[in-house]
């Protein structure tokens, strides 16, 4: 079973389509004893066992069903050959198995592996965010500076427009130059789902520069209106881990709705 968490907290990270399903009771002479647990992958892999044979594929077509709809459900099957709706084992008893899918934690993604990054992964870490860094410089965007986090080297522009967000993952802007940090905002906001949070750093002056010319761009006022910038909370910070802690805290305040 150990193997099992290990993958659990792997999926959860690497945000891999996965459901398990623990046997939660049964009678005696099952297949599934209490505690078996199984993890399905959205291909149809599974790790694990809740007993084998025509119990389990039933089960694995249910956790597929579970994480399609994102909806955690309890089953319950009768083991013998006599009953409609048995399975048509020789075994005898009932079993009940509770699915549930693999929920990823929300995503961090920087743009910039400067000295603000570097907070922001404490704090993402302590947060249990899932984190990706993206920088166009090797020395800044390795694994050896931000172990635990998923690490992209290249292009702003390039690598921004190969992402897809979810309405649940946050975007921070802290590149090293006004020109990137522009780029970067043109493409998250030209995807057809934007991230729920999306924050840049920079000056009025620099903030306003910016969002003109992504206007001219065609970028609409509408979505700019939703970027956070200035970025963070105003809590007088001026070193990068009291910068990294008012934007974790405005990405908070948003997310359980005390803020907007």
């Amino acid at each position: 079973m150990a193997d099992i968490f290990e993958e659990i907290v792997r999926v959860r990270r690497e945000r891999v389509g996965a459901a398990l399903a623990t046997v939660v009771g049964g009678e005696k002479g099952v297949p599934g004893k209490t505690g078996f647990r199984m993890l399905v992958y959205a291909d149809g892999g599974t790790l694990g066992t809740v007993g084998g044979g025509k119990l389990e594929a039933t089960v694995r077509d249910e956790a597929l069903r579970s994480l399609r709809e994102k909806k955690p459900s309890l089953l319950e099957y009768t083991l013998d050959e006599r009953s409609a709706d048995a399975l048509g084992a020789v075994c005898g008893g009932k079993i009940m198995v509770f699915v549930e899918p693999i929920q990823a934690g929300p995503t961090l993604y920087v743009f910039g592996g400067g000295h603000i990054a570097l907070s922001l992964a404490q704090f993402a870490r302590a947060l249990e965010f899932g984190m990706v860094v993206v920088d166009d410089r090797e020395e800044f965007a390795n694994q050896t500076r931000f172990p635990g986090a998923e690490v992209k080297c290249g292009d702003f522009a390039t690598v921004t427009r190969s992402l897809t967000f979810s309405e649940d993952d946050s975007v921070v802007i802290v590149t090293r130059g006004h020109e990137h940090d522009e780029e970067v905002l043109r493409e998250c906001l030209s995807k057809p789902v934007h991230p729920g949070y999306v924050g840049m750093i920079g000056s009025k002056q620099k903030i306003a520069i910016t969002f003109n010319n992504l206007k001219e761009q065609g970028i609409h006022e509408e979505l700019l209106g939703k970027v956070k910038a200035p970025i963070g909370l105003d809590i007088g910070g001026r070193t990068p881990a009291e910068i990294a802690l008012s934007i974790m805290a405005q990405i908070v305040a948003i997310r359980s709705g005390k803020a907007t």
